[in-house]
């Protein structure tokens, strides 16, 4: 328990570093890109066709599930939070690592390190997010349109 307190402890004395190393992270990652941060959008659309383009026409996912929910909405709502928990979990398992540099030259608390490389996904995650929102609000999946709603309201 008094791991936990500490560890939050750091965290709250450090949280404005811990967002301002998250935005420069994010940004010095897409800097080499040639569509930059248009890429973070890009780049999982291109892998959302392939898999639908294998797994939902060709291996017959484009039936509609039992529930009467399209093979295509049905893997966009799992496959974008996997997006994002995939890459959070692969960047904070790295993040000592590739700022060694960092950590052997200052006064700098490692413990915010995998938190920083958790933040820096999030962006791309809520853009996502909101993609699906639109999506499931305009195809009129859910027929509780206070629930759409407020799915709406939360992803702005």
């Amino acid at each position: 328990m008094k791991t936990l307190v500490a560890w939050g402890k750091v965290h709250l004395l450090n949280w404005h570093k811990v967002f301002r190393l998250a935005e420069f992270d994010k940004k010095a990652m897409h800097q080499n890109h040639f569509f930059g941060l248009f890429w973070e959008f890009l780049s999982p659309a291109l892998q959302i066709i392939i898999y639908y383009l294998v797994f939902g026409l060709r291996l017959g996912g484009h039936a509609a599930l039992p529930s009467g929910v399209p093979y295509l909405y049905w893997m966009l709502i799992g496959i974008i939070p996997w997006f994002y928990m995939s890459s959070s979990i692969v960047s904070g398992a790295a993040s000592i690592y590739s700022n060694l540099g960092l950590l052997s030259k200052t006064a700098f608390p490692v413990e915010i390190l995998p938190t920083i490389a958790v933040i820096k996904g999030l962006n791309s995650f809520f853009y996502n997010a909101r993609f699906i929102s639109y999506c499931i609000y305009w195809i009129r999946l859910l027929s509780n349109t206070r629930m759409v709603t407020t799915c709406l309201l939360l992803f702005f």
